[in-house]
């Protein structure tokens, strides 16, 4: 069995500093705690966590509670998000749980009984709400948490793409190409990434001097069928778009579906861009015309989330760190110059 000895030799780091790099303790340097890190993980290192529970008061245990109502487009990227967490949070010798609770119960009473009863150290959370009464009853309690989420706030950690950049980019995008008429197809109103990305294109309009009328934002599930519907039902409108933002890549297969459906062609017809988490199921290579996309990968937020997380169960408090992921913008050919053609009545 691999001790921390065995570690100690082969990195040459003392064996007290290699039990506080995997301990979480923030006084270790980053180059270091990846160093033995990496050598734990390649010679199999596997922590006794009965005896670090008996040391610490902690089990190495975090988890993430949700609804067992979650919405349409939760459900699509569930298995990515758990895969990803979970594989993130293993390499730093940490154990992760999801736990689903009735949609009628109550959430707090679950963080309750994980975290007190449970031998949960700390919780992640996800579709993060303005305000989210998760956020301020586990601030209350000093329980460890990580939000994959912006909060304008901010009191705690975090990991979230900038989605102003992202609203701002892909408005900007379309503005750029002579677009006057722009649906955005955008998340759920109540989720801070949605009213975000809705201020990013807003300011992509006032530092054009455009009318804000331009762009019609229409929330709702970030899912292919709403993509499509919502696109076929604006698109035989009077004023129909010459330009929709998609979301993600699910509404954004739903808008290629909606354009074939009603005999338009992109970008002749109808110009479209698009957020990329880089979704196992909807890759962007899988788009004809190719898509000009904001790029951002799930799994480098998943990373970066399971390195906070660690930071926030240490023993020691933590100092609070953020982490703000700047999205790639990535040309494809689904965009040209409108061309008034886009009724399809």
């Amino acid at each position: 069995m691999v001790t921390l000895k065995d570690i100690s030799k082969e990195t040459g780091v003392s064996l007290t500093q290699v039990s506080r790099a995997l301990g979480g303790f923030s006084d270790v340097n980053e180059q270091t705690r990846e160093r033995v890190r990496e050598a734990a993980q390649r010679l199999g290192y596997r922590p006794n966590s009965i005896a670090k529970g008996l040391k610490t008061g902690q089990t190495g245990f975090v988890a993430m509670v949700i609804p067992s109502d979650i919405d349409a487009s939760g459900r699509e990227i569930m298995f990515d998000m758990v895969v990803g967490i979970s594989q993130a949070i293993s390499r730093h010798g940490l154990k992760f749980l999801l736990h689903v609770v009735d949609s009628n119960a109550d959430v707090t009473g679950a963080f309750d009984e994980l975290y007190y009863g449970g031998g949960i150290d700390g919780f992640i959370l996800t579709e993060l709400e303005e305000p989210d009464p998760r956020v301020s009853y586990l601030k209350e309690r000093k329980i460890p948490f990580v939000v994959h989420g912006q909060d304008a706030v901010a009191e705690h950690f975090f990991v979230d793409l900038d989605n102003f950049r992202v609203g701002e980019a892909l408005a900007g995008r379309l503005l750029d190409a002579g677009h006057r008429r722009i649906l955005f197809l955008n998340g759920n109103d109540h989720r801070i990434y949605s009213s975000t990305r809705t201020a990013g294109a807003r300011r992509a309009l006032t530092d054009r001097g455009i009318a804000p009328e331009t762009i019609h934002v229409s929330y709702g599930p970030m899912t292919r069928a709403r993509g499509r519907e919502a696109a076929v039902e604006w698109l035989r409108s009077d004023e129909p778009p010459t330009a929709i933002i998609a979301g993600n890549m699910m509404l954004a297969r739903g808008v290629y579906d909606a354009a074939a459906e009603l005999g338009l062609s992109i970008p002749s017809d109808l110009s479209l861009v698009a957020h990329d988490d880089v979704l196992i199921q909807y890759p962007a290579e899988g788009f004809d015309p190719s898509l000009c996309v904001t790029r951002s990968s799930l799994s480098e937020a998943w990373s970066s989330l399971a390195t906070l997380m660690s930071r926030a169960i240490a023993p020691e408090s933590p100092e609070i760190e953020h982490v703000l992921m700047r999205p790639e913008l990535v040309e494809g050919a689904s965009v040209a110059e409108p061309s008034g053609s886009a009724s399809a009545r």
